[in-house]
């Protein structure tokens, strides 16, 4: 692993004023020559031809409601950070505005063209999105987390020992550790399969190798977890070493295969082209057909 390149965020150094989220957000987005690990864990899941749909500019998950409000509040925690009211950042349309109570015609046309950089929510938005706010303010852990923090969406280039160019944002970067926002519908005793799905096991290795990289001291990633139903719990939680250890080792071989892959432009696997049996995981073994 060689040295890597800290890029400040959306939290003026000197003051903690809040930057320009979407520029910075869009900068690190730019194809730089380095891999980000929703690139590198969508390949991990899908294979080669996952792997070709991404290379040729395609995308293979376009969001949903869950993800799109996962967004809103993506934008909230660096705000509340910053000590910026949620109603300098998001606004809701008043009801003489709305057309049947919908947001279009032209009394909302104009309504929004004077929102300035507020974007608009839904008065249901704004209320889930304060609860969760106000959650975390009742959180001891998570207060003192955003009190050590020092930036939000701070970009940490380094290679690998592999020699592969890799990048990572972080939501929040303090003196000691990393540490990530997540929203969840998941109950807490479900929020394994999330973890899992959605490559939070990779990010914890591959965002503690970026900042180790960068001259951050050894740690673990932690994760602020917020769930976007009621109660709108949240908790903050590490990852299992053992299958953060087990990741990286997936996140090496990956990386090797997207190289092959792209110096040879053969894409296919053997599965893409032969029969097999479908591989079950243990536990439906041990607890019959599960679900």
């Amino acid at each position: 692993m060689t040295g890597g390149h800290y890029t400040g965020g959306c939290l003026d150094a000197s003051t903690r004023r809040l930057l320009d989220q979407e520029a910075i957000d869009q900068a690190y987005r730019l194809e730089d020559g380095h891999f980000t690990r929703s690139y590198a864990h969508s390949v991990f899941k899908g294979g080669g031809l996952a792997q070709e749909c991404l290379d040729n500019g395609e995308s293979l998950f376009s969001g949903n409601a869950g993800t799109s409000f996962g967004t809103l509040v993506d934008r909230a925690i660096p705000a509340t950070i910053a000590g910026v009211p949620l109603s300098d950042i998001y606004a809701v349309p008043p009801d003489e505005v709305l057309s049947s109570g919908a947001r279009r015609g032209k009394a909302y046309t104009e309504w929004k063209a004077n929102l300035g950089g507020k974007q608009d929510v839904t008065a249901e938005e704004y209320w889930k999105i304060q609860r969760i706010l106000d959650n975390c303010a009742r959180h001891p852990v998570v207060v003192d987390i955003f009190d050590a923090t020092q930036d939000c969406q701070a970009t940490f280039r380094h290679t690998d020992a592999a020699g592969h160019k890799r990048k990572a944002l972080a939501d929040g970067v303090t003196e000691l550790f990393l540490w990530d926002f997540k929203t969840t519908s998941s109950t807490w005793d479900q929020l394994y399969r999330s973890c899992m799905d959605y490559g939070y096991l990779w990010q914890d290795a591959w965002y503690s190798d970026a900042a180790l990289a960068c001259d951050w001291p050894p740690h673990r990633l932690k994760f602020v977890f917020a769930q976007t139903v009621k109660p709108f719990g949240v908790r903050v939680y590490t990852l299992p070493t053992d299958l953060v250890e087990q990741a990286r080792e997936q996140i090496a071989r990956t990386l090797d295969q997207i190289a092959l892959r792209r110096e040879l432009g053969y894409y296919r696997s053997d599965e893409d082209e032969e029969e097999g049996e479908l591989v079950f995981p243990a536990w439906t073994r041990r607890n019959g057909h599960g679900d």
